[in-house]
């Protein structure tokens, strides 16, 4: 049976290289990258984008907001090109269940992909012929968590909470809140009427910078979570449709960044 390697979380530079297929990526990309300033026309990854996604880019009111799409898109399509073996430009998505994308290209339909951003930090998480999910968040003190945590936490999740101490909850409630936000993403479904049914519980302070088991649930609902801080002041989480039965993590404990 096959036994499952810790996701590998690596730079944007490592895409002239090919995941096998029983390896899980990561790409980190840096949205602050490119032209100086936020003409996000002058991106290299510009070129490559669809008329949709040029459209989507100029609607954004700031900026800064474009620039970080653009940078984003652009280092999808490279990723997922160069897994196909096609130029970024040439890329095609269609919505699959839940409006979540899916490659059109003949050859690519094994291929899983998720991406997630916040702040200056994007994740790409690719995948062969497994479904998975992906949230970052910067970490940061959240106004009404205690509120939030009532309204998409379980029961059990929020008791949980409440007996924190308040200086343990910021970092509790973004570990929690990606682990919830991981999983409905690998599933294709919103945190809305979801969240609720299942526990991802919280951890305290921070996870260390290569991908390791979520504790104390690293399964939950058939998929296994991961998290890893991906640079200073964020917190990941990438949930991976679980194998089969039984199947367990093969090698190191946390995959090396590269």
């Amino acid at each position: 049976m096959r036994k499952d390697l810790a996701p590998s979380l690596i730079d944007l530079s490592a895409i002239d290289s090919t995941p096998g297929r029983d390896e899980v990526r990561v790409y980190r990309v840096d949205l602050a990258a490119g032209p100086e300033g936020d003409d996000f026309r002058a991106s290299p990854g510009w070129a490559d984008l669809s008329t949709d996604e040029r459209a989507r880019a100029d609607r954004l009111v700031r900026a800064r907001d474009g620039r970080r799409f653009v940078q984003c898109r652009g280092a999808l399509r490279a990723i997922l090109g160069g897994l196909l073996g096609v130029d970024p430009a040439a890329v095609e998505f269609h919505a699959g269940p839940g409006g979540k994308p899916i490659l059109s290209q003949p050859g690519g339909s094994r291929w899983r992909f998720n991406v997630t951003h916040s702040g200056e930090l994007a994740l790409i998480a690719v995948a062969w012929g497994r479904e998975l999910g992906v949230d970052v968040e910067l970490a940061r003190p959240i106004q009404q968590a205690a509120r939030i945590v009532e309204s998409y936490f379980t029961a059990a999740e929020v008791a949980e909470f409440l007996k924190l101490d308040e200086d343990d909850r910021a970092g509790a409630f973004i570990r929690g809140w990606t682990r919830k936000e991981a999983v409905v993403k690998a599933q294709g479904v919103g945190l809305a009427g979801l969240a609720t049914e299942f526990e991802t519980l919280f951890g305290l302070g921070a996870p260390g910078d290569s991908f390791r088991p979520c504790e104390p649930m690293p399964d939950v609902l058939g998929w296994r979570l991961w998290e890893a801080t991906p640079r200073p002041g964020y917190v990941a989480t990438l949930a991976i449709e679980a194998s089969g039965p039984g199947d367990g993590v093969a090698g190191p404990a946390g995959a090396t960044l590269r």
